[in-house]
């Protein structure tokens, strides 16, 4: 080889070097490469995407027609057989009938005595499976799931717990005149879905700032008692060694502050009446009923009614007056659903007061197919509650009575005598001489005189608190017979009425017992503010199950308000 070949060729050789090392070295074109891969991942990670929603897709869609397929084969009122009838909807729906199937062993109806349906559950499950697209290229061919679903509707029975405001303002702007109209609708609706088997009771309770129980419930509770007089009143005749410490006047119950951390009232619970009383006056005549802070001209407590005529009449027969305290009628309303007070309403139907219907109401809280409802009603907010002081709600007193100075005519006196001439007070700081106080008529001084502490006649009785505040308002009793002997006792006497509850209390209250309501699910609390203001809407809301349950109209918007809880009630289904 010549020199100058050889020379070429190692020129040759070192470019083809030098090119090697460069091109080792040289980056340009290596993002093109990785991007490949990126590009290829992110194909990967989309395939899969679009296999997921094509898989999430079909699987709403067959959940969606599951549900409305079971559903409607569990309604009482359509006579498809429950299999034929989930499979035509897949059928319709485009996933073709055998793409379901009905597990007879839950799916059945439940009949009272072989013959009245009163319950009926489907049971149904769905394959859902998708061939993938791209996750096959992993190795996942398809995705697949099973949707299940149970619905079950039944009828039930039902106790209903209606409470609704009577105070004052319910007279305005025809707001009784809308609710009795919505009422009485309320129960007409509630009576027309009523199933065969079952049973609707409705209690109606009418609350101001009491409420009248009437003396059918309340004599079957524990609402009075005699007490012994530790001190009694020495070697004076007709002076008492027992009193009662009850009343029978009237039918309200005065509830503290604890009574509303508990649901019940039962036979044996202890209860104390409100006093039968009248505050202000000097008329000196005997108060009407309609007069006292218990007025028993109100309607009373309806229990566990099962004739709608009957409910609708009681309804009708609402009248409007006094103060606001929602917590006792919601008291009243959740004891009445409450087990507890089962035998008291065993005993009114044994006495045929009650129907034979709601033998055994209310129900326990496990018993299945029974439904417990309060629907409370208010226009305003809490206001106050009043009641004697405690040392004058019984007891005895400084006070007795004659019948033997009560007829005839007095040539002293110059008239003839009255029964208030038969009063005379007991005046313990005076001499033997004066010891007793008669004050004669109640609208003068000048017949008024003292007898001797052994001039006392022979048939005088010691007086308690009870039947002098039935015959004299409180201001009354204490000018006629204080205000001209005892100065102390006056304005004791003359400020014997207390305020025992005031709106942020009551409103506590009222919060602690529909807590216990809603505790459990036990009750479902539906609440109505109708044309309320602010405190009364916030009541509400916290009284309400839920959101849903809560309500706020104006005017005859009042009977939505009921419609809707009526719909509510009526739809008993159980969904999976």
């Amino acid at each position: 080889m010549r020199t100058g070949d050889k020379c070429n060729l190692r020129v040759i050789a070192q470019q083809i070097s030098n090119r090697r090392h460069g091109f080792k070295n040289d980056e340009d074109g290596s993002l093109v490469i990785f991007s490949l891969f990126i590009f290829i991942m992110i194909l990967f990670v989309a395939g899969m995407a679009v296999d997921m929603m094509r898989y999430e897709t079909r699987r709403v869609a067959m959940q969606n027609t599951l549900d409305g397929a079971i559903l409607a084969a569990s309604s009482l009122k359509q006579e498809i057989d429950a299999e034929e009838l989930v499979k035509d909807h897949f059928d319709k729906a485009g996933f073709g009938r055998d793409a379901v199937t009905i597990d007879k062993t839950k799916t059945k109806d439940t009949l009272v005595n072989d013959t009245i349906l009163v319950g009926r559950t489907v049971n149904a499950t769905t394959d859902i499976g998708v061939e993938t697209l791209f996750m096959g290229l992993l190795g996942v061919d398809s995705l697949n799931g099973d949707a299940i679903g149970t619905a079950k509707e039944t009828v039930q029975n039902v106790e209903i717990s209606l409470i609704v405001d009577i105070s004052g303002s319910m007279g305005n702007d025809n707001r009784m005149v809308n609710l009795k109209v919505a009422a009485k609708k309320f129960i007409d609706t509630v009576y027309l879905n009523e199933a065969p088997g079952t049973t609707t009771s409705v209690s109606i309770i009418p609350y101001n700032a009491t409420v009248v129980v009437g003396e059918e419930l309340l004599n079957r509770l524990n609402a009075g008692g005699q007490t012994n007089i530790v001190d009694p009143v020495p070697s004076i005749t007709g002076a008492r060694a027992t009193y009662p410490t009850g009343h029978s006047y009237s039918t309200c119950v005065r509830f503290e502050d604890d009574d509303f951390k508990n649901r019940d009232i039962s036979n044996v619970t202890p209860l104390v009446r409100v006093s039968h009383f009248k505050q202000g006056t000097r008329s000196f005549n005997t108060p009407s009923t309609s007069q006292r802070w218990c007025n028993e001209d109100r309607q009373e407590i309806m229990v566990h009614e099962t004739d709608p005529l009957k409910l609708k009449a009681k309804i009708e027969a609402l009248s409007t007056g006094g103060w606001t305290g929602i917590d006792n009628g919601m008291k009243w309303g959740v004891a009445l659903l409450d087990p507890a007070i089962e035998p008291v309403i065993r005993d009114m139907v044994d006495k045929k007061v009650l129907s034979e219907k709601v033998r055994g109401r209310p129900a326990t809280y496990d018993r299945t197919q029974t439904m417990k409802v309060v629907v409370l009603l208010t226009d305003g907010d809490n206001t106050i509650q009043r009641d004697l002081k405690s040392e004058f709600k019984f007891g005895p007193t400084r006070i007795w009575h004659a019948e033997s100075l009560t007829s005839g005519y007095d040539n002293v006196l110059g008239r003839e005598r009255t029964n208030n001439d038969g009063f005379l007070v007991r005046m313990p700081d005076n001499s033997d001489a004066e010891r007793w106080y008669v004050p004669g008529s109640p609208t003068t001084t000048a017949d008024d005189y003292y007898i001797a502490e052994n001039a006392i006649p022979s048939d005088a009785n010691q007086q308690i608190y009870q039947s002098l505040y039935e015959r004299f308002a409180v201001e009354d009793l204490a000018s006629f017979f204080f205000e001209h002997s005892d100065t102390v006792a006056y304005n004791a006497h003359k400020d014997a009425v207390e305020q025992t509850e005031g709106y942020s209390s009551i409103d506590t209250r009222l919060q602690t017992i529909c807590d216990e309501a809603n505790k459990g699910e036990r009750i479902r609390v539906f609440a109505i503010g109708f044309e309320a203001p602010e405190a009364g809407l916030k009541a509400m809301r916290g009284c309400a199950s839920s959101i849903g349950n809560y309500f706020n109209v104006q005017g005859t918007d009042i009977s939505k308000a009921f419609d809707s809880i009526a719909g509510q009630i009526a739809m008993l289904r159980l969904t999976e």
